[in-house]
């Protein structure tokens, strides 16, 4: 067994569950909080889906309950079909206060959305933090018998769906204006949900121009604008959006590109973080237009990803224990200091069979992105992965099984 990850096991749970009081003496220390001691429906976490959605989350703390409106969705709202989706839906229930963390401290700021997972043992959860909430959302049975034996989706049922929102999000695209790496993970329904991995250069013009130079999918080694200008989105989320929004790998059926995206940036520690989800579309309709276009076709490809500034990150900047939920459905937290992180399974922080281990290298041939090998693993030294840091929050890609792309969000706890 590694002696990374047993190390890491004995000190995961007083690391994450310490004391942020301080000085000295025998009195009673304070202990701070993680997340706000209460929280009502004035607090809107707008955010996006691992599904592709855009959608906005609500939790009140005192009366235990939830809310989540999707404003897009790719997600047909009955399984059989692909339209309507459920955007312009809502979804609703009853909280319970996680308990199952390790400190208290973790479970006052975790709660079970009841209701939202269609799995009894893999329930939903949200971790909420100060100004940021993530985990999962409802989930969904997708199915599609296709069109002449095309656009066929193999019946499948997702839990939940990964999910991060915030609680501010900045609606100027003069202040998104810069150069960022981007990292993120789709899936294409269509294509028996074949992963696609995101990995590419994004440059944001204040007028809404802008630029994808791809370094992995279809369009690898190219630059070009992949969609319409970033304008405010037509739903008035406070997201900005992109028409015709092409993909990373070939549409099923689509002639030119169908899809949008939409990309919500939140405002975490004076700094942006900026969330793009393609949202992918689909219509067997000939007579009713799906994004403005008749069927039949299927550009449904669809997932999320993160930006970061393309500038240089310090080795230690970024320590600490962070959470998410990554592209296999898992709840993850990974502690990271200095050149080290280790990801592991929050609710079973003790199995090391669940934890992975990583070095991280700061060289930055790519300001802004610190590549990642996987100790233990078969391509031995060499790196696979890479992560990239803004807010507070970091976008984890490894490569290690290149027709399995693993991809996470974690957001800082502590």
């Amino acid at each position: 067994m590694n002696w990374r990850i047993l190390s890491v096991l004995a000190l995961a749970a007083p690391l994450l569950g310490a004391c942020g009081g301080g000085g000295g003496g025998d009195g009673p220390v304070t202990e701070v909080r993680l997340c706000p001691a209460s929280l009502d429906y004035s607090t809107v976490f707008t955010g996006g889906g691992g599904d592709g959605e855009l959608v906005k989350l609500q939790l009140d703390t005192t009366k235990m309950t939830w809310q989540v409106n999707y404003i897009e969705s790719p997600i047909p709202a009955t399984t059989g079909t692909v339209v309507p989706t459920r955007a312009g839906q809502s979804a609703s229930g009853t909280l319970t206060q996680e308990t199952l963390l390790p400190t208290n401290k973790l479970n006052q700021c975790a709660f079970r959305l009841n209701g939202a997972s269609l799995d009894p043992n893999r329930p939903a959860r949200i971790f909420v933090g100060e100004g940021v909430a993530g985990g999962t959302i409802p989930g969904a049975e997708i199915s599609f018998g296709g069109i002449l034996g095309v656009g066929a989706v193999p019946d499948t049922k997702f839990p939940y769906y990964p999910f991060i929102g915030f609680s501010s999000i900045e609606t100027n695209l003069v202040n998104v204006a810069g150069t960022y790496n981007q990292l993120g993970y789709h899936q294409v329904p269509s294509q028996n949900f074949a992963p696609v991995a995101v990995d590419s250069k994004i440059t944001i013009n204040a007028d809404g121009t802008w630029t994808e130079c791809d370094n992995s999918g279809v369009n690898a080694g190219k630059c070009q604008q992949p969609g319409g200008n970033f304008a405010p989105a037509a739903d008035g989320s406070g997201a900005f959006q992109t028409n015709n929004f092409r993909g990373q790998a070939k549409p099923t059926l689509a002639a030119t590109p169908e899809a949008r995206g939409y990309m919500i940036v939140g405002k975490l520690r004076n700094q942006l973080v900026p969330i793009l989800v393609r949202t992918g579309a689909a219509n067997s309709s000939v007579t009713v237009p799906q994004n403005g276009a008749l069927g039949p076709y299927a550009d449904d490809e669809s997932g999320i990803s993160i930006l970061a500034p393309q500038s240089a990150i310090t080795v230690n900047s970024q320590n600490g224990e962070y959470i998410g939920v990554d592209s296999q459905f898992d709840y993850r937290t990974t502690a990271l200091e200095g050149t080290e992180a280790t990801l592991l399974d929050p609710f079973n922080a003790s199995q090391a069979s669940l934890a992975t281990a990583l070095n991280l290298d700061f060289t930055q041939a790519v300001p802004g992105v610190v590549t990642t090998t996987k100790v233990g693993a078969s391509t031995g030294t060499t790196p696979t992965g890479k992560m990239i840091f803004t807010g507070g929050v970091f976008g984890y890609l490894d490569l290690t099984n290149a027709a399995s792309p693993y991809f996470t969000i974690g957001a800082f706890v502590q």
